[in-house]
């Protein structure tokens, strides 16, 4: 905060890329890092260990709830109740991951489908 009680602006990130995740056939945990994305604006690889600022997934499953967490997987059967941190989707989610208290460090995000074949992408901006 500044000394007259302002917040800085929180951007949605320098750099913006997306994740079609459409053809992963199972309903394991998958993490993904910032090298996971290509920026559409050049077609780069979006550098390793940028930070994600935000974060949206879009199922296309609205009947059964994948899910999304802010943070790598631990494995293929990490857990998906209240408890173990996770965010269900039912169709679309989105957050300003860096306006959290803790989102200047996220490096990796981990996601879930309902069925193997659902469509199911993830737009993520990011800071460097």
């Amino acid at each position: 905060m500044s000394k007259l009680g302002v917040q800085d602006p929180i951007t949605a990130g320098q750099l913006t890329g997306a994740y079609n995740a459409s053809a992963v056939a199972n309903t394991d945990w998958h993490t993904l890092t910032a090298a996971d994305f290509y920026d559409p604006t050049d077609g780069a690889q979006v550098p390793a260990g940028s930070t994600f600022a935000f974060v949206g997934a879009v199922s296309s499953n609205e009947t059964l709830i994948s899910y999304i967490k802010l943070r790598a997987a631990i494995g293929a059967g990490d857990g998906i109740t209240n408890t173990d941190g996770v965010t269900p989707v039912l169709r679309d989610y989105s957050i300003d991951s860096a306006a959290l208290g803790s989102g200047s460090t996220i490096t990796s995000i981990a996601y879930k489908k309902a069925n193997g074949g659902d469509s199911f992408i993830i737009y993520a901006g990011f800071n460097r």
